[in-house]
């Protein structure tokens, strides 16, 4: 009886081990398929955040290209333009042509460096610290390019002053409608320079900063991962 007791309690030991083990077993199973749940919302909150952020460039990137398509649009109404103060003015065609000349060149290279730089592949998730070294690049052609513009800007507005006050000079002294246009034209002119040169710094200053929150927006998503 005695053998009996010791044999009960033995299976019962038994038992009580073999139902711990598949509990634990049971346990592991439950927070392997816990890990793998939790996996696959990792993958999809990814994929999730990766179109959020194409979608969030591609947004941020098109005024720019907008804006560039509008510069080559303008451009034939401001060759009709520029001749008709050109006559008006008595400017030189070499005067015209180092205007059209620097106005073509200006929109190449902004086509360059905001259009061509980044294409469509630039914007997945896989080539994001490409696209970021790109972005970066593009703020510095930018800043090179501004650096260049407004010299020859200010050079060319000079150029027009003096070849218009060369122009009111032979009017001689009688006043006249011409006369009063070329005068307003000399100081409109300059004005209107300013006024040119503090736009073109604004619309600089908005495409750097939009450079500047999609390098962000990659860096976030590059910590996260």
């Amino acid at each position: 009886m005695y053998k009996n007791t010791n044999l009960t309690n033995k299976n019962k030991e038994e038992h009580k081990t073999m139902t711990h083990d598949n509990n634990k077993d049971m346990e592991l199973e439950t927070l392997r398929q816990q890990m793998e749940a939790f996996k696959q919302q990792l993958e999809q909150q990814k994929i999730i955040n990766s179109n959020i952020l194409e979608r969030s460039m591609k947004d941020r990137m098109s005024w720019i290209k907008k804006y560039i398509i509008l510069e080559i649009c303008l451009m034939p109404l401001l060759v009709i333009l520029w001749i008709g103060i050109k006559m008006a003015m008595g400017l030189s065609w070499l005067n015209m042509a180092f205007l059209f000349t620097m106005c073509a060149m200006d929109i190449y290279t902004d086509y360059h460096i905001n259009v061509k730089t980044i294409k469509d592949d630039d914007y997945l998730n896989e080539n994001l610290i490409t696209t970021m070294g790109k972005l970066v690049k593009m703020k510095r052609q930018r800043a090179l390019k501004m650096l260049i513009n407004v010299p020859l800007i200010i050079m060319w507005l000079a150029w027009c002053g003096i070849e218009a006050w060369a122009h009111l000079a032979t009017m001689g002294a009688e006043r006249s409608f011409h006369h009063g246009f070329v005068y307003g034209g000399i100081c409109g002119g300059g004005i209107g320079g300013v006024i040119g040169i503090v736009f073109a710094y604004i619309i600089y200053r908005r495409m750097q900063k939009t450079n500047d929150a999609i390098i962000k927006d990659i860096r976030m998503i590059s910590e996260a991962e």
